[in-house]
């Protein structure tokens, strides 16, 4: 389905740990080259390596266009379209697509950050400000930040509201029915007892923090969260026109190849989280974030501290969810799936690197595409941070 797949992807993750004894260190690296997996190279070889592995891999994947984005520190090392948008439109960095769940991390940003000013606490209980929902009681913000709530998603799993959105991709949806369509299926779990993936628990988080400030999401995400990044570029908005040039997506998910870059994103994520980026507001956002720009050491700590480790089998100190982002082997990362694009937004803060990518599918590739972009990000991961290798399968 065309939402961020995270149980398919997260559980199907593979952490490799290698030791690459034939590498420099990077203090054996001259200035202005940077340490790969072979050694020590300039940038401009890493620049073209990468790149030539991008080219390599996209009709093995079946893509129709990639973005990428690579910076070390805060310089560019790869920056660069690739493939076509349209017949006879080359994929620019410049363009706009839309981000889905790499939106999660500031909405947690803005979570954390009333909690330095004492505003909320992540040990509330839910019932404290939206008593309305099951098992309110019980589950925590914590809970709904890290996705241990127990909570159902409104598409995954959820056929009568998949077939609404296949009959009217136009539809402009609102929280509130999205809410709905979640709790007409029953909760996963126990609150806190497993890790089920579901946008209802970002979706309840915007609610309580719109509670809590009285003030709309959106505004408060603009203000607080945006503008001091400075992502100047990134909109927010429920609606499906963009600011600029879009990266046109496509899917099959209907049964027959179609441009889906207009539909209506208003389904995917709460209020104040739905967005569209160009590639460079994206990779910002990453290195910023992973640095725990605007809260504070005891707040960033919370945010990538192991609280889902034994939720499911395969989570552990070295892989598992924090608060609204993937963790595995130092990388953490969003990758979702909307409306044609895969997408991931990455940082290895060990090395100071910040990844961007977005796919979007050829035909034969288009109705099963959650991986690519992760894929992308395995493929550079081997090159780029050896030590910090990880490897996403492709689909079976």
């Amino acid at each position: 389905m065309r939402i961020s797949s995270k149980i398919a992807v997260v559980v199907a993750l593979l952490v490799v740990f290698a030791s690459f004894a034939g590498s420099a260190s990077a203090a054996e690296c001259s200035k202005g080259q940077l340490k790969v997996s072979t050694g020590c190279v300039s940038r401009a070889t890493a620049q073209r390596h990468i790149e030539g592995m991008v080219r390599e891999a996209m009709p093995e994947l079946g893509l129709r266009a990639t973005i990428m984005r690579v910076d070390t520190g805060e310089q560019p090392l790869v920056n660069k379209g690739f493939g076509n948008s349209m017949k006879g439109v080359p994929a620019s960095p410049k363009m706009y697509f839309r981000i889905g769940s790499i939106a999660i991390p500031y909405l947690i940003n803005l979570l954390l950050q009333l909690q330095d000013e004492g505003k909320l606490s992540l040990d509330d209980k839910l019932a404290k400000y939206r008593p309305n929902f099951p098992e309110a009681n019980e589950v925590t913000l914590r809970m709904l930040a890290n996705v241990t709530s127990g909570y159902p998603d409104w598409v995954q799993r959820n056929e009568p509201f998949q077939q609404l959105l296949f009959e009217n991709p136009f539809r402009q949806w609102t929280s509130d029915e999205l809410l709905h369509w979640a709790f007409t299926l029953p909760v996963a779990c126990k609150p806190g007892t497993c890790f089920t993936y579901a946008h209802t628990n970002f979706a309840i988080l915007s609610q309580v923090i719109a509670k809590v400030t009285g003030q709309p999401v959106s505004k408060l995400m603009r203000e607080r969260v945006l503008g001091p990044l400075g992502l100047d570029h990134t909109q927010v908005s429920r609606y499906p026109a963009m600011p600029g040039e879009a990266l046109h997506a496509y899917t099959g998910e209907r049964g027959v190849y179609e441009d889906d870059t207009f539909w209506s994103p208003s389904w995917t994520i709460g209020d104040g989280t739905v967005m569209a980026s160009p590639m460079a507001d994206v990779v910002r956002g990453a290195r910023e974030l992973g640095r725990g720009a605007l809260i504070s050491p005891r707040s960033n700590a919370e945010r990538i501290a192991p609280t889902s480790v034994g939720t499911i089998p395969q989570f552990s100190k070295h892989l598992y969810y924090g608060l609204g982002i993937t963790l595995a082997n130092g990388w953490e990362f969003q990758n979702p799936f909307i409306d044609g694009y895969t997408g991931i937004s990455a940082y290895l803060k060990a090395q100071d690197i910040s990844v961007g990518i977005v796919t979007t599918q050829l035909p034969r590739s288009s109705a099963n595409g959650v991986g690519n972009a992760s894929i992308l990000l395995g493929k550079l991961t081997e090159y780029l941070s050896p030590e910090h290798l990880i490897v996403i399968p492709p689909p079976a």
